[in-house]
């Protein structure tokens, strides 16, 4: 605290306990014009003054507030906690004040020159160009983190009013937040508007469903909220807040860095305010005994307009001796066992006969077939080859000889920013929607949809990759059979050898 200067330190303490200048000049027997100087930092008193003022405005301060202010005041100043009675608090300020008096009097006794302005001493920093504010940021939550091992961030922008570089930003929160901060339980709320041209759909719903599915067990939380403007709203409770302007072509217009503690609580309570007034819950995580015991999922493969993407190879298109043969290898519960044989019944006899349009990743395809982990309802296991070759086998049958089911394989990556994040699935019908989070020791859940412009996304998304001609998507039968039979063929041989 002795980089703050006397005028910046008198004018936040009268306002954090909520007094006046003019009671303080009537304890201090001095005009308010002085007091107006001395937190304008125009003037200091003069240094055979000092401690009697100092003494005078530390009781003033103390003995002129309230319990809810007093906590405020050591909450923003850094104060030992344990620091508990009136005296202790008076004769801490009091010499705060003196530090503060000292430092500033070296600068100046007149601070009149832009030189004597220095960050520590104002409310925000300006950065004219947009790439200098990420490495600032990064910078102050990474000193932050380590003093407090806390974060709670609230991030407000609209999505289609973006350029990639900012969406990419925010893609990215989530996995920099797990990879840097492995000591930290992070909260995390972004509140995402819609409105405007969704120019970039597939873009936007492939960061939307990884931001979702990667590292499920963070407390992160995206609301589809009313946001309508050019800007993007980013605050760290107890720490800074960051807003960006744009202009219409998305070009970022200029960024502002906030650290004064004031301001970052005000626009943090704000927007916690928007949220739970406005904000509508894109998603909802199930976990897999639910997900199963409450029927959802037989509740979803019952509907009608079925459309998956299959990120990872999982129990669809299993033969149904193979489907209760790894089921009872994962599930001891009777329950369970017998929800998945119902489940089991149901793919045989009505799902695999309905319309069906499926995108699958060929290189998920290719790696199961040659290392045989699947994700058995979001649980990894690792079959045999004999078991593999089943799978695949009974999947050509269904290629060939059920017109009803569409499939095609995705060769590549639909937004190559996002080649490297694992392929997530996701699972369309007419009500239901379904994502599969990312498997870990933890957990294993699932994500229902919840938001209906999200869901609507889903859809347009799904359509736009089904219907256009995409030089990565694969969509004739014997190339797709003769990939499945080359597949198998190799691993075969490689086993055979073995």
């Amino acid at each position: 605290m002795k980089s703050i200067t006397f005028g910046y330190l008198l004018d936040k303490l009268l306002y954090l306990s909520r007094q006046k200048k003019t009671a303080l000049a009537k304890t201090l027997g001095y005009d308010i014009s002085y007091i107006s100087k001395w937190t304008s930092g125009k003037n200091l008193p003069i240094p055979k003054n000092i401690n009697f003022i100092c003494e005078m405005i530390s009781k003033f301060i103390v003995n002129s507030t309230s319990q809810e202010d007093i906590k405020n005041i050591k909450e923003y100043f850094e104060i030992d906690e344990n620091l508990n009675s009136k005296k202790e608090l008076e004769i801490y300020l009091e010499e705060l004040l003196r530090e503060s008096y000292a430092y500033t009097a070296k600068k100046s006794v007149s601070i009149k020159t832009k030189e004597v302005y220095w960050e520590d001493d104002c409310n925000s920093v300006i950065h004219v160009n947009p790439r200098l504010r990420k490495p600032y940021l990064d910078k102050e939550i990474e000193k932050y983190i380590n003093k407090s091992n806390k974060l709670n961030l609230i991030l407000c922008a609209n999505l289609n009013k973006l350029c990639e570089n900012d969406k990419i930003s925010i893609a990215d929160i989530k996995k920099e937040l797990f990879s840097k901060y492995n000591n930290v339980e992070p909260k995390v709320k972004i509140m995402l508007g819609f409105d405007g041209d969704n120019d970039d759909i597939v873009f936007n719903t492939i960061m939307i469903i990884n931001m979702i599915s990667i590292h499920p067990n963070m407390d992160f939380e995206i609301y589809n909220c009313q946001v309508d403007s050019n800007s993007i709203i980013s605050v760290v409770r107890d720490l800074v807040l960051y807003t960006a302007n744009f202009t219409k072509d998305k070009r970022c217009l200029l960024s502002t860095t906030s650290m004064d503690k004031s301001a970052v609580e005000d626009m943090y309570y704000s927007l916690e305010t928007i949220l739970k007034n406005q904000g509508n819950p894109i998603f909802e995580k199930k976990k897999l005994i639910n997900i199963i015991k409450e029927k959802t999922y037989t509740q979803y493969f019952m509907t009608q307009d079925l459309r998956w993407l299959i990120g990872s190879i999982s129990e669809l298109f299993m033969p149904p001796d193979l489907f209760m043969e790894v089921a009872n290898s994962l599930f001891d519960d009777s329950k369970m066992l017998e929800e998945i044989s119902k489940i089991n019944i149901v793919l045989q006899n009505i799902t695999y006969k309905s319309k069906i349009k499926v995108l699958i990743y060929a290189s998920e395809l290719k790696k199961y077939i040659s290392s045989g982990k699947i994700k058995f309802f979001n649980k990894s296991i690792e079959l045999n080859f004999e078991q593999r070759k089943k799978h695949i086998n009974y999947l050509k049958n269904i290629i060939l000889n059920n017109p009803n089911i569409e499939i095609k394989l995705v060769d590549g990556d639909f937004v190559e920013y996002f080649k490297d994040n694992k392929n997530t699935s996701l699972y369309l019908s007419k009500n239901v929607k379904l994502i599969q989070t990312d498997y870990d020791d933890k957990t294993s859940d699932y994500v229902i949809i919840k938001d209906k412009e999200f869901k609507k996304m889903c859809d347009i998304f799904y359509k736009n990759i089904w219907e256009e001609d995409r030089d990565i998507i694969i969509d004739d039968k014997d190339e797709i059979i003769d990939i499945l039979e080359k597949e198998l063929t190799y691993v075969s041989i490689i086993n055979e050898n073995f």
